[in-house]
């Protein structure tokens, strides 16, 4: 059995991890975002306001779209 590892970082450290057991699907990136990622962040311009992906296929979805949207992040 493998595991994935999903983290958060700023300049000052790591904020926030989860170890899933298997793959990341899109469903457990999107889990990921709302409780792990989303409570840290904040309306731009301020601190934690900027959330940076790479090109992975998950973080195209439009449910992660919409909940950048919704929580005034973008």
């Amino acid at each position: 059995m493998h595991y994935s590892i999903l983290l958060a970082i700023t300049l000052d450290g790591i904020i926030t991890y989860n170890i899933i057991k298997g793959a990341v699907d899109g469903e457990h990136f999107l889990q990921f975002l709302k409780e792990h990622i989303m409570p840290f962040t904040n309306t731009y311009p301020g601190p934690c306001s900027i959330i940076i992906m790479d090109n992975c296929c998950i973080h195209h979805g439009e449910e992660i779209h919409k909940l950048v949207e919704d929580m005034h992040c973008m």
